[in-house]
C-alpha cells in the first residue's frame, strides 16, 4: 500500500466516512461545514489523486486509534476520544474499559468491573454524560453515570470534552463524556450485518455456590440504507451474562476510645475498630441493551433522526460469611482484651472474649452487656435491578444557503432497586433447646497484617447446626428514580467575515427529577437485639410480652462453605438459600418493607427533587490568521438559570406539624409534607483557541467558566433528630447533612496544549497544562455539643423506648452533633499536566510494520483539602474524593497483514480518597494504588470471520483501602481473572 503525506491521509479518512459529524454535543456545526467548503473547494483535487492512488482503510485496533487522533486534531475544543469501525468495534465489557485508556481518566471498580469514571482528580459527580449530545441520567440516583450500563458493542465514538464551549450543556466541570451510536447513513455499505458470540470464565466465580462458571456475551446489529440512500436505519443488540465474585476482608472505621480505665498501663486515646466482615459475595451479572436509530434525509434542506436507547441490568449478589460487631466495647463490660496489638496509636490486634468468667450464663436473654461482642453468619441479598433509557427526536433544516436550525426533544430516564435483605445466624448453645440461650464462650483473635491478609481464629465452630440458629430477617431497599426532558433549538448562521466563520446560539429548557423511596421490614424485636439472640421482650417486672423464637437449621438447608484465593485462610461457615429457609420459618408473615415513625429515617428520607433549567447561548466560531498562520476555536457565553426544590418532609417541632401516618398507621404530628428550594442565575463564558504551527503542530488555549450542580439526594429535605448513648453520655443529634438551597460548584479553568501530529499519519504526541480554581464547593459541617435552643431550633421530646435507661432511671439528654450542608466560598486550585503519546510503524519493514502503542500519563495536584472524615484524621484536612496523583494508561498492540491483531495494556492509578462500603453505610477511607493489566488477541479467517481471546485482570489486582494509616486496614478485595473468548462474524 502506497504511503501518503497526512493531508492526504485526511481526505482519505474523511472520504471513508470519518468526518467528526456529531449532534449539538459534538463537534460545532460550523467546524463541519468549513470541513465540506474545503472539500467542495477542492473537489477536483481530491478526484484526481483518488484516480492515482489506493484509498486507505484502517482496521483493527490500530484503525480505531487513528480516527481517535484525526476526531482530536480537528476539535475546536480540548478533546480525546476513542472510535470504532462500527458498532462492536471496541474490544471491552463496557465503555467505562475504553475511556480509562484516555489521558486522566480513571475508574472505581464496583464488583471488578469498571463503573463510575474521574477526570483529572475530580469524582463522577464533576463528569457531564450526554449520549447523542443528550443529558444523560443515572441509574444510582445521583449525577455521576454508571458507564457498565453501556455496552462498548452499541456505541459507534466516545468523545472527552476537558475544555468548555458556550454549545455544550453546563455541567462538565471535570469534563463533558459524549456517547454516540451509529448512523447508517455515514457507512459506505449498504447494508452490513454484525453478529458476535463470546463466552467468558471467571477462575474465582467458579468455586462460589452463587455463580456459575460460564458466561456469555451476544451481539447483533443490522445498519441498512434505504430508499435511494435518503434512509439510514441501526439496530443494535446486546447482552451479558457473567458470574461475578469478590472475596473480603471488611474491616469498620476506628473510633477513638479511652482504656486507662480499664487496662493498666492503657493509653487515654485509642483507637479501636468497632469489628470487621470476612465474607465471598458470589453473583451473577445480566445486562440486556439494544438502541434503534432512524435518521431520514427528506430532501436536501431537511434531515430527522429518531433514536432509542435501552439498557436493562439485574445484578444478583449474594454475601456469605461472618460478621463481628460491637469490638469497640472493651472499655468496660463483660467483654475483656487481652494480648493487644497496637500501631501508630490504633489497636489493630488482640484477643477478646465475651463473658469469659461466665458472670450470668442464664440471663444472656435480659443482659445486653454479655452481647457487647456479636459473631453472626451473614446471608446477605444486596442484588439491584437497574435500567436506563434514552429517546430522542431531531431535526435539521438547512432555512437558508447560510441559516441552519436545529430542534431536538429528548426524554431520558433510569431506576434502581437495590434490595439489601439480610439473613442473620447466631451462636446458641443448644439449638434444641425449648429457650435457646446465646453462647457466651466467644473467643476471637485476629491481626491486621496491614495491607495484607489479615489473621483471623475463633474458639468455636460456625458451622456446627447444635448451635447455629437464624436469628434474625431483615430489609431495607433503596428505590430511586431519576428522569430528564429537555427540548432545545439551536441556529447556526454562516458569516462573510475575516475573523468568524459562522455564529450560533441557542436555547434549551429541561426539567429534572429524582426520587428516593425508603422502606424496613425486620422480623423480631429489633434488627440488633434479634441479631444477638436478645428474641424475647420483657415487661417491666420481667414477665415475657412476646417471642420471636429463632430458627433451628437442619442439613438439608445449609452448605459449609468458606473463602477462596487468597482469603482461603479464613474459618469456615454456613451459606443457606434465604427463601427456603424463611419461608420454613416465618410461612405466611408478609415480608413487604414499610415506612414507619419507629424509624422515621423511613419517612424523613423519602424525597423528591425537581430541578428545572432554562439555558441561552451565544457563540462565535474564530476562522482567522495571526501572524499568517491559521487561527480557529470560538468564543461564547452560557446564561444559564437553575430553579430547584425538594418536596419531603420538614421538622417543624413537637406537635407543630401535621398529622401524618406512616404505613402501620401511627400518626405523627412534628412534620409537614413541604417544598423548599432556591433559584439562580449564571453567566458562564468561554473561549477556545487553535493556532496552526504548521501543517503537522498546533497550539491550543482554553478559557471557561464552569459549573457541577450538587448530588440530587444532597438536595433532598432533611433534618431528622436521633436519640444515641454514646461514651459522652446520651446525645441528641441533628443531622441535616442535605438540602435543596446548596448551590452548584463552581470553576474558572484554563488549558494550554501542544500537539504534534507525525508524519504519514503514524502517531501524534501532545502535552497539555492545565488550571481549576474551585469556588463554591458543597461541604459537610458537623458541631458538636450544638446549642439547638440558641438556634431557634425546636428538638422534639425522645419517644418512649428512649426515656429510660436499662436500670429504669429517666434519662437526662444532652446537646449532641448537629450536622448540615453548606457551600465554601474559596476551597482552592487544582492543576496538572497531561502527556499523550501514539505512535505506529507503518515505515517498519515486512512484519514489524504493524506495531504501535499508546502511552498517556496525568499529574494532578491540589490546594484544596477539605475536612476528614476518615478515622483518625477527622475533621483534619483531608484530599477530594477521588483524586489520584498519578494515573497512567499505556498499550502495545500489533496488526499483521489485516489478519492477526493483538494488544496488551495496563492502566494504573495513584492512592485517593474514596467511601468503602459496610455495614450498610458508607465509611470514607483511602484507596491504595492499583494498576489493572488486560489482553485481547484476535484472528481473521476472512474478512468476515473474526475470532477473539482476551482476558482481563490478569495479576488478578486486588482493591485496597485503609483508614489514613496503611496498619489499619480497610477493605481487601479480590475479583479474580476473567478470561473472554469467541467470534465476530460481519456480512
Amino acid at each position: 500500500m502506497n504511503q501518503f503525506k497526512p493531508s492526504v491521509l485526511t481526505l482519505a479518512l474523511f472520504a471513508a466516512g470519518l468526518t467528526m459529524t456529531a449532534p449539538f454535543g459534538g463537534i460545532a456545526h460550523a467546524q463541519e461545514q468549513q470541513v465540506e467548503n474545503e472539500q467542495d473547494a477542492n473537489a477536483d483535487k481530491t478526484k484526481k489523486e483518488e484516480e492515482k492512488v489506493e484509498a486507505i482503510q484502517v482496521r483493527g485496533f490500530r484503525g480505531s486509534v487513528i480516527k481517535s487522533l484525526n476526531t482530536k486534531r480537528y476539535s475546536d475544543t480540548v478533546v480525546d476520544a476513542i472510535s470504532a469501525d462500527d458498532i462492536g468495534g471496541l474490544p471491552d465489557v463496557s465503555i467505562a474499559d475504553s475511556l480509562t485508556r484516555m489521558p486522566g481518566i480513571t475508574s472505581v471498580r464496583i464488583d471488578g468491573q469498571s463503573s463510575e469514571l474521574n477526570i483529572r482528580g475530580l469524582s463522577g459527580v464533576f463528569v457531564f454524560s450526554t449520549l447523542n449530545g443528550r443529558e444523560m441520567v443515572s441509574n444510582s440516583g445521583g449525577r455521576a453515570v454508571q458507564f457498565d450500563q453501556y455496552p462498548s458493542e452499541l456505541i459507534e465514538q466516545a468523545m472527552i470534552y476537558k475544555s468548555q464551549k458556550a454549545s455544550l450543556i453546563e455541567g462538565g466541570v471535570a469534563g463533558t463524556i459524549e456517547l454516540q451510536t451509529a448512523n447508517a447513513l455515514d457507512n459506505d455499505e449498504d447494508e452490513m450485518i454484525r453478529l458476535s458470540a463470546h463466552g467468558n470464565w471467571n477462575e474465582a466465580a467458579a468455586d462460589n455456590a452463587d455463580s456459575g462458571s460460564i458466561g456469555h456475551r451476544l451481539t447483533a446489529s443490522y445498519q441498512a440504507k434505504l430508499l435511494d440512500d435518503t434512509v439510514g436505519l441501526s439496530i443494535g443488540y446486546a447482552r451479558m451474562f457473567q458470574p461475578t465474585v469478590s472475596s473480603r476482608f471488611v474491616n469498620y472505621q476506628f473510633d477513638e476510645r479511652n482504656l486507662s480505665d480499664d487496662y493498666d498501663g492503657a493509653p487515654e486515646s485509642l483507637l479501636v475498630s468497632s469489628g470487621f466482615e470476612l465474607n465471598e459475595r458470589g453473583g451473577e451479572d445480566t445486562r440486556n441493551a439494544f438502541v434503534v436509530a432512524l435518521n431520514w434525509q427528506a430532501n436536501e434542506r431537511w434531515h430527522f433522526q429518531s433514536d432509542i436507547f435501552y439498557s436493562d441490568y439485574e445484578s444478583l449478589k449474594w454475601d456469605r460469611g461472618l460478621r463481628v460487631s460491637g469490638l469497640n466495647n472493651i472499655d468496660g463490660g463483660a467483654l475483656t482484651l487481652t494480648n493487644p496489638i497496637i500501631s501508630n496509636g490504633a489497636l489493630i490486634g488482640g484477643t477478646f472474649s465475651r463473658d469469659p468468667d461466665n458472670l450470668s450464663p442464664s440471663a444472656t436473654l435480659q443482659r445486653s452487656d454479655v452481647f457487647n461482642m456479636n459473631i453472626q453468619t451473614q446471608a446477605d441479598d444486596n442484588s439491584t435491578d437497574s435500567s436506563v433509557f434514552s429517546a430522542g427526536i431531531k431535526a435539521d433544516w438547512d432555512a437558508t444557503d447560510r441559516l441552519t436550525m436545529h430542534f431536538d426533544y429528548s426524554h431520558a430516564q433510569a431506576e434502581e432497586t437495590y434490595h439489601d435483605r439480610v439473613v442473620r445466624m447466631s451462636m446458641f448453645e443448644d439449638a434444641s433447646a425449648a429457650t435457646p440461650l446465646a453462647e457466651d464462650n466467644l473467643v476471637m483473635t485476629y491481626h491486621l497484617n496491614s495491607l495484607g491478609v489479615p489473621t483471623v481464629s475463633f474458639n468455636q465452630d460456625f458451622t456446627d447446626l447444635n448451635k447455629m440458629m437464624v436469628t434474625s430477617a431483615e430489609a431495607y431497599p433503596h428505590i430511586e428514580e431519576n428522569s430528564s426532558d429537555s427540548f432545545r433549538i439551536d441556529l447556526n448562521y454562516e458569516l462573510d467575515n475575516p475573523y468568524f466563520s459562522s455564529f450560533e446560539s441557542g436555547v434549551r429548557i429541561s426539567n429534572r427529577e429524582y426520587e428516593l423511596d425508603r422502606g424496613r421490614f425486620v422480623y423480631g424485636t429489633t434488627d440488633y437485639r434479634m441479631r444477638n439472640g436478645q428474641y424475647i421482650t420483657y415487661d417491666a417486672d420481667g414477665n415475657e410480652v412476646v417471642r420471636y423464637q429463632p430458627f433451628q437449621l437442619t442439613e438439608d438447608m445449609v452448605t459449609v462453605t468458606g473463602i477462596g484465593g487468597d482469603l482461603s485462610t479464613m474459618p469456615a461457615f454456613l451459606a443457606i438459600d434465604n427463601a427456603q429457609v424463611l419461608d420454613s420459618w416465618i410461612p405466611g408473615v408478609d415480608q413487604s418493607p414499610v415506612k414507619l415513625w419507629a424509624h422515621n429515617w423511613t419517612m424523613t428520607q423519602n424525597n423528591v427533587v425537581e430541578e428545572d433549567v432554562t439555558a441561552a447561548y451565544f457563540q462565535g466560531n474564530i476562522s482567522t490568521e495571526m501572524f499568517g498562520k491559521p487561527l480557529s476555536g470560538n468564543i461564547g457565553v452560557r446564561i444559564v438559570h437553575t430553579k430547584q426544590a425538594a418536596t419531603g418532609l420538614l421538622f417543624m417541632g413537637k406537635d407543630r406539624g401535621d398529622a401524618i401516618a406512616d404505613e402501620v398507621g401511627v400518626v405523627n404530628n412534628d412534620y409537614i409534607l413541604g417544598t423548599d428550594g432556591v433559584s439562580y442565575t449564571d453567566v458562564l463564558p468561554s473561549i477556545n483557541l487553535n493556532f496552526s504551527l504548521t501543517e503537522n503542530d498546533q497550539l491550543r488555549f482554553a478559557y471557561s467558566k464552569a459549573m457541577a450542580r450538587p448530588e440530587l439526594p444532597k438536595m433532598a429535605n432533611s433534618g431528622s433528630f436521633d436519640f444515641v448513648s454514646s461514651e459522652e453520655g446520651y446525645m441528641i443529634n441533628l443531622n441535616s447533612s442535605t438540602s435543596p438551597k446548596l448551590r452548584p460548584f463552581y470553576v474558572q479553568q484554563f488549558d494550554l496544549s501542544y500537539e504534534h501530529y507525525l508524519e504519514d499519519g503514524n502517531g501524534a504526541l501532545s502535552v497539555a497544562v492545565w488550571y481549576k480554581d474551585i469556588q463554591n464547593m458543597v461541604a459537610e459541617n458537623a458541631e458538636k455539643n450544638f446549642d439547638y435552643a440558641a438556634a431557634g431550633i425546636d428538638v422534639p421530646n425522645p419517644p418512649d423506648s428512649k426515656l429510660y435507661d436499662d436500670q429504669g432511671e429517666l434519662i437526662n439528654w444532652q446537646n449532641g452533633t448537629y450536622r448540615h450542608a453548606d457551600n465554601v466560598a474559596d476551597a482552592g486550585y487544582l492543576r496538572g499536566f497531561e502527556l499523550a503519546y501514539t505512535q505506529t510503524f507503518d515505515f517498519l519493514p515486512d512484519l514489524w510494520k504493524g506495531l504501535g502503542f499508546n502511552l498517556n500519563y496525568s499529574y494532578t495536584k491540589s490546594e484544596i483539602l477539605v475536612p476528614s472524615k476518615v478515622p483518625g484524621e477527622v475533621g483534619q484536612p483531608g484530599p477530594l474524593e477521588g483524586l489520584s496523583p498519578r494515573v497512567y494508561s499505556a498499550t502495545l498492540f500489533y496488526d499483521y497483514d489485516e489478519k492477526f491483531n493483538a494488544r496488551i495494556s495496563a492502566r494504573y492509578r495513584e492512592a485517593y480518597l474514596s467511601r468503602q462500603i459496610a455495614i450498610g453505610s458508607d465509611q470514607s477511607a483511602y484507596f491504595n494504588e492499583e494498576t489493572i493489566y488486560s489482553a485481547q488477541m484476535s484472528y481473521n479467517f476472512t474478512d468476515n470471520l473474526q475470532a477473539v481471546v482476551s482476558m482481563d485482570n490478569l495479576t488478578d489486582e486486588p482493591n485496597i483501602s485503609y483508614f489514613g494509616d496503611t496498619s489499619r486496614t480497610g477493605t481487601i478485595q479480590y475479583f479474580g481473572r476473567t478470561l473472554y473468548f469467541g467470534v465476530n462474524y460481519k456480512m
